[in-house]
């Protein structure tokens, strides 16, 4: 079926409609209504999908597409910063469901086309009957103290100056406990005790669950991974360095907002 001939069907149902790293609302700030989807033409569109077990669709669009008239684009963290968590999850598993379908159009069997399930959030492939589901990245992401000092770090690729939390992926095999202190000692050469889990959120760009901790400084000496990390310094409390935007789990760490 065409995208247009979705869109009667789609009204009166909320639209989660992203432009890279960005959600496009309305005038107050809440998700677009699903008739703004005919603002635009097919050539903006790399993916859209509907999830019938919410009552959303979800749109992923090109960079470059401008927002309708009425409506802007803004930030993903700061929309979660504006919204409740029962919110937050809805807007997270639309843009991490649509960024999934648009990363997976063949079988990594036997190269076929892929095709939505019948009845299950998955893909089918038609030719030799593989089934895909979602999948979800587990990460570890910490804030670690030295009495009144916490320890932030910028990455590589960051060009605003921005410090924030040690994070990593968690490796196979690994309990989320082994995985922070293998990124603590990888990333920084230090050890670490007394982890606490604190929370998670779900963080679609594109798939990630971050696992959220806090932990003590134990032993060692301060020595960057210069691969993954341009600096990393102790910083005291009341003078700490650009940090991330309100809505994203590292600034919930560092401003103890759990």
């Amino acid at each position: 079926m065409a995208l247009l001939d979705h869109i009667s069907s789609w009204a009166g149902k909320r639209a989660y409609i992203f432009r890279d790293r960005e959600i496009l609302v309305e005038g107050g700030g809440d998700a677009a209504s699903a008739e703004c989807v005919a603002s635009f033409v097919s050539s903006d569109i790399l993916r859209s999908c509907e999830d019938d077990t919410i009552g959303c669709i979800g749109m992923l669009l090109r960079s470059e597409t401008a927002a309708p008239e009425g409506c802007r684009f803004e930030p993903v963290p700061t929309y979660f910063f504006e919204h409740d968590e029962e919110e937050n999850a809805r807007a997270a598993r639309m843009r991490g469901y649509c960024a999934w379908l648009d990363a997976n159009r063949f079988c990594p069997t036997c190269g076929q086309p892929l095709q939505p399930h019948a009845t299950e959030h998955a893909l089918e492939c038609s030719a030799c009957g593989r089934l895909l589901y979602p999948r979800i990245e587990p990460c570890i992401i910490t804030l670690i103290s030295r009495g009144d000092e916490i320890l932030l770090l910028r990455n590589i690729k960051d060009t605003r100056g921005v410090y924030a939390c040690l994070a990593g992926f968690v490796e196979m095999g690994e309990t989320l406990e082994q995985a922070l202190r293998r990124e603590v000692r990888e990333e920084t050469g230090l050890e670490v005790d007394n982890i606490r889990y604190v929370g998670s959120q779900a963080w679609p760009f594109p798939d990630q669950l971050m696992t959220a901790f806090y932990a003590d400084y134990k032993s060692g000496e301060l020595r960057i991974q210069e691969s993954e990390i341009a600096d990393a310094r102790w910083f005291h409390r009341d003078a700490l360095p650009p940090l991330p935007k309100p809505g994203s789990i590292a600034w919930r760490l560092i401003n103890k907002k759990f």
